[in-house]
């Protein structure tokens, strides 16, 4: 655990709309940046900046719950939605955490990132690993 905890910003609560369901063919064609977001874009800085990443089904990720703590997860097969983050409308993916916890988190938000070497030197240097 880090010796200080980042308090979770406000605009990071669960959205005032409910989300919707998003199709295999809309999801295909959706982009939540100028362009669909690869280990090859930039990757963010700190942990809490949004990042335009596409997620699939299976894919290892780290989510930041609503009290502000990380977990590893994984995206589930479950369908993919969209709603308002917290600049536009984006996707929210399935992930289950702690072994049976399911819920949709946005990378736009900055609470779901990959599981990468970059990410997890993030989580090191914030005192999460």
């Amino acid at each position: 655990m880090p010796s200080v905890r980042r308090s979770p910003r406000s605009s990071q609560s669960a959205p005032t709309t409910p989300l919707r369901a998003v199709s295999p063919e809309e999801l295909e064609t959706w982009s939540d940046g100028d362009s669909d977001a690869t280990l090859s874009e930039p990757q963010p800085a700190d942990l809490d900046e949004p990042w335009a990443y596409t997620f699939r089904a299976g894919d290892n990720v780290w989510v930041r719950t609503v009290g502000g703590n990380w977990h590893s997860g994984r995206v589930t097969g479950h369908t993919t939605r969209k709603g308002q983050t917290r600049e536009k409308e984006g996707l929210f993916y399935p992930v289950v955490f702690n072994d049976k916890i399911r819920k949709y988190f946005a990378p736009l938000n900055g609470e779901i990132k990959p599981d990468t070497l970059h990410v997890r030197h993030l989580l090191k240097d914030a005192g999460w690993l």
